[in-house]
């Protein structure tokens, strides 16, 4: 069975050097029945480690974050302990392997290009090959009538990465697609 990984990350910024609260990943074969998930990563990130790396903070970003409507996605980041950067990416690298996988991130300018960029400024190798990158929001706009059923807190990352991973399974077996 194949085996792929869907990330999702929180963030204190939508550019490439944004600094991450939050790391969730779950490993899954995406032609397995929706909601079968192998593995699961999360983490919580010092944003003060972050910004030690260079990692940088948007003002419009933060505030985002401060809205009534994120309470619940605080709560669940609060709850979380932290960890420094470098080892919330080594952690990660752990759990990820030795061999590259495809990686699914949802865009394909956001978590994956924010996370390989956050493991360069750590000075660690990034566990999976830049070929290796996948878009799940451009593989969602291929079933665009096929709804989603969230798992969990909204912006919470691992609760995101469950809920993609779900989806993208949905999306496979709907359109009957070899991964």
């Amino acid at each position: 069975m194949p085996t792929h990984v869907m990330i999702d990350i929180e963030t204190m910024g939508i550019g490439p050097e944004s600094a991450i609260l939050s790391i969730g990943a779950v490993k899954f074969n995406p032609m397995a029945q929706a909601g079968e998930v192998d593995d699961c990563f999360h983490v919580g990130i010092d944003l003060a480690s972050c910004v030690s790396h260079g990692l940088k903070t948007d003002p419009s970003t933060i505030m985002w974050w401060m809205s009534e409507d994120r309470n619940e996605a605080r709560q669940a980041l609060h709850a979380l302990q932290r960890v420094d950067l470098w080892e919330a990416l080594d952690g990660f690298g752990q759990w990820f392997g030795q061999s590259s996988l495809p990686v699914w991130g949802n865009g394909a300018t956001f978590d994956n290009v924010i996370l390989r960029n956050a493991f360069a400024r750590t000075q660690q190798a990034c566990p999976w090959k830049f070929w290796d990158d996948k878009c799940y929001r451009t593989l969602k706009g291929l079933a665009p009538g096929l709804s989603v059923e969230r798992v969990g807190t909204h912006h919470s990352a691992l609760d995101d990465a469950l809920t993609q991973a779900k989806h993208m399974q949905q999306i496979v077996n709907h359109l009957a697609l070899s991964l």
